[in-house]
């Protein structure tokens, strides 16, 4: 039989061919980085159900399905500080690769082998942690084949089926869990509030609820252009929408006769035309926050200027209401690494028992999951300027965690 030789493929394209060398020696990144991670969690998990539950132990969390090893929680927060990343994307990537590697074997063999990208087979494995072990099985039996070329649409019928047919119960769960779920997430923190003053909304509602909102939105906006607005539609939806919140404000019996809007906002003239909101640490135009306050119904609330360079202490064990401003603005949310949960506690740096004064130099706002570790654990981090702070964790490495004010 003649042998064949296959002629090598010439490019016509050499920087093309460059990219394409980076991103296949990603992929090989990613799979080595999933393998040291697995490493590191044969480690610091456990089987014993038992562990979970021990008072003199470690906590342990249950970050992938059922089978899948018990993580140390606090070894967990290093982790996560280590990829750079913050406590709950470390865990979730975590929780995925245990899951790939104790549940779904089939889809683990084929990343090894460089046949289905990391980030694929995780998409998978973020779908199958809810499932039974024989569900799971079922899963990846029926995807690990063609898991190179999935949709999500794919893996969450496949996975839908499997939780049909293995654990009816879990899919009531399920639809209970979703309805739940419903929440609106007014987008008021970080870069999702850009200089235009504008503001992002999402928003999981029941059916029901969500059709009587359309109705509301589509009467609100024809109701807008009927009176003369010239604004397109999209425009008007979303001023209906202010007004339906103006007007519920309005129907609170706690509320002054006529009252609506009423906002508060710390602003920080930084030029001419532009100011800071210290409430989202983001840029506003000042003709915006003009056209706030001159809105029909805001209440305008003036706040003294906290000069946050000014101790403020007590002689109590609760902070006050003026301490508790002025630490929350200096902070904003969580100080602990790559944490930004804003629901926080706040927590004496040096302990209050101990002779740490409740003061703003000596507080700090800690979630609460970040507040047990440093309570319990051998987390530890010390102030070392205006908002700055350097965590210790209980393997000795530092991380800097910096809540200055940014330009």
């Amino acid at each position: 039989m003649p042998t064949t030789t296959k002629t090598p493929r010439v490019s016509s394209d050499p920087l093309l061919d460059a990219v394409e060398s980076v991103v296949a020696e990603q992929a090989r990144i990613d799979v080595t980085k999933l393998r040291v991670v697995l490493a590191w969690a044969a480690d610091h998990t456990t089987t014993d159900a038992d562990y979970i539950t021990d008072a003199l132990a470690e906590p342990g969390l249950e970050v992938a399905g059922p089978g899948a090893p018990v993580v140390h929680e606090w070894a967990a927060l290093d982790l996560a500080a280590v990829m750079g990343v913050s406590t709950d994307s470390g865990l979730r990537y975590l929780g995925h690769a245990l899951e790939l590697r104790h549940r779904l074997p089939r889809l683990h063999a084929r990343v090894e082998a460089g046949e289905v990208p990391v980030w694929r087979a995780f998409r998978v494995a973020e779908h199958t942690v809810i499932l039974s072990k024989v569900g799971a099985a079922l899963v990846d039996q029926a995807l690990a084949p063609f898991a190179h070329d999935l949709s999500l649409a794919q893996i969450e019928r496949t996975t839908a089926a499997a939780i049909a047919r293995f654990d009816p119960a879990e899919a009531e769960r399920r639809r209970q869990e979703a309805a739940e779920n419903r929440k609106v997430d007014i987008r008021l923190n970080g870069l999702d509030v850009p200089i235009n003053g504008t503001v992002e909304i999402a928003a999981t509602l029941d059916a029901a609820d969500a059709i009587d909102l359309e109705a509301a939105l589509k009467a609100g906006a024809q109701q807008l252009a009927d009176l003369g607005s010239t604004e397109t539609l999209d425009v008007r939806r979303s001023q209906a929408l202010g007004e339906m919140a103006r007007a519920q404000l309005a129907l609170d019996l706690d509320t002054e006769p006529g009252s609506g809007r009423g906002v508060t906002l710390y602003a920080h003239l930084d030029a001419t035309d532009v100011a800071v909101l210290d409430n989202t640490q983001t840029p506003v135009l000042i003709k915006q926050i003009k056209q706030w306050c001159e809105t029909a119904g805001t209440k305008v609330t003036v706040r003294p200027v906290i000069d946050l360079n000014v101790e403020k202490s007590s002689d109590a064990y609760r902070p006050s209401p003026a301490i508790t401003e002025h630490v929350l603005l200096r902070d904003r949310h969580c100080v602990f690494p790559r944490c930004t949960r804003r629901r926080v506690d706040l927590d004496h740096i040096h302990p209050h028992e101990s002779g740490g004064p409740t003061s703003t130099s000596n507080l700090a706002p800690l979630c609460r999951r970040h507040h047990r570790a440093k309570t319990f654990s051998r987390w530890r981090y010390e102030p070392i300027g205006q908002g700055l702070y350097e965590w210790t964790s209980p393997t000795g490495r530092t991380f800097t965690v910096d809540r200055r004010r940014r330009p």
